[in-house]
């Protein structure tokens, strides 16, 4: 993603064929002129530290979301495959270790999703809007950022 996010901005000429989105009626000297403005704000803008930032958030976390989802499943198919002693350990009647780590990936794939979208939320999603109001040109602060009148963070 971040790849297709870097390449972008890079384009600055249409593809072969393709055409400029800038607004209808005008002249194409003035669509190859919006084009360019439009590339070197995105070009202005993936060099922004606070845009930077947000990359390499997203890209932390979804890594460590990954690898730990990746590792359980892992650690699941190899005692499957090289420890049955271990799995058929019984828990209960009918119940053994093989059943409750099975059922447990889809625990962890909840859970997982839950804490992504919590630290999205926290950390990502106001960052995000920031690097977006300074895209636009403003300098509003993300609602999650203000405070409320009694002291507490206000949620969007």
């Amino acid at each position: 993603m971040v790849d297709y996010m870097e390449g972008v901005y890079r384009r600055r000429v249409p593809d072969p064929g393709g055409e400029l989105h800038a607004p209808p009626g005008r002249s194409a000297a003035a669509r190859r002129r919006a084009q360019a403005d439009i590339a070197h704000a995105c070009e202005r803008m993936s060099v922004d530290p606070g845009f930077v930032r947000l990359r390499r958030r997203f890209a932390i976390q979804a890594g460590l979301l990954v690898a730990a989802f990746l590792g359980s499943y892992m650690s699941y198919l190899l005692l499957s495959a090289y420890a049955r002693d271990f799995m058929s350990i019984r828990i209960a009647e009918s119940v053994n270790v093989a059943l409750v780590m099975g059922i447990g990936q889809f625990l962890l794939t909840f859970v997982l999703a839950w804490a992504f979208g919590r630290f999205s939320e926290r950390a990502i999603d106001p960052l995000a809007a920031q690097v977006r109001d300074r895209a636009a040109g403003g300098a509003r602060p993300h609602p999650a950022a203000r405070d409320g009148a009694d002291g507490a963070a206000v949620r969007p």
